[in-house]
């Protein structure tokens, strides 16, 4: 497993984090965002979307709990998911979801925020947002290397 930390100090440095760091996610990551509200998950994920060249509005999928967003990177076509299941409460509610039934987009790239819920889910990234004060952030991300 391979760790790196990052401090930003706006919500804008953390954005463009997600702008920076995009191209190391490839199709079919399951990128797990953990930290408390407010914290700048959504914040990162406009980030990537910006460099996945997403042109509808990204914002926090917590009343729909998944949105999918069309996007480009090298000329193929992504669909970036982006989920939070943070409104769920068990395990039985977040099976309901469907989210194996998703996570067999051939084109998609899924950012799941509270993704910690789902008891079973088999992670390619874990990144973590820590609040240290009303506008700085670190960010603590873990590639899970696959073998």
């Amino acid at each position: 497993m391979e760790e790196k930390d990052f401090i930003t100090n706006s919500a804008r440095e953390t954005e463009d984090l997600g702008t920076e760091l995009a191209h190391n996610f490839q199709i079919g990551d399951i990128v797990v965002l953990s930290g408390e509200l407010g914290a700048g998950k959504t914040t990162f994920v406009q980030g990537v979307a910006k460099a996945l060249n997403v042109k509808s509005r990204v914002i926090s999928p917590t009343f729909v709990l998944v949105r999918r967003h069309r996007g480009k990177f090298d000329q193929r076509k992504i669909n970036l998911y982006h989920i939070d299941l943070y409104r769920l409460g068990d395990s039985e509610e977040i099976k309901n979801l469907g989210l194996d039934d998703i996570f067999e987009d051939p084109n998609g790239i899924f950012f799941i925020e509270w993704g910690e819920k789902h008891q079973t889910l088999k992670a390619s990234w874990q990144i973590d947002f820590e609040v240290l004060n009303k506008n700085k952030r670190k960010i603590i991300i873990r590639n899970y290397v696959q073998s």
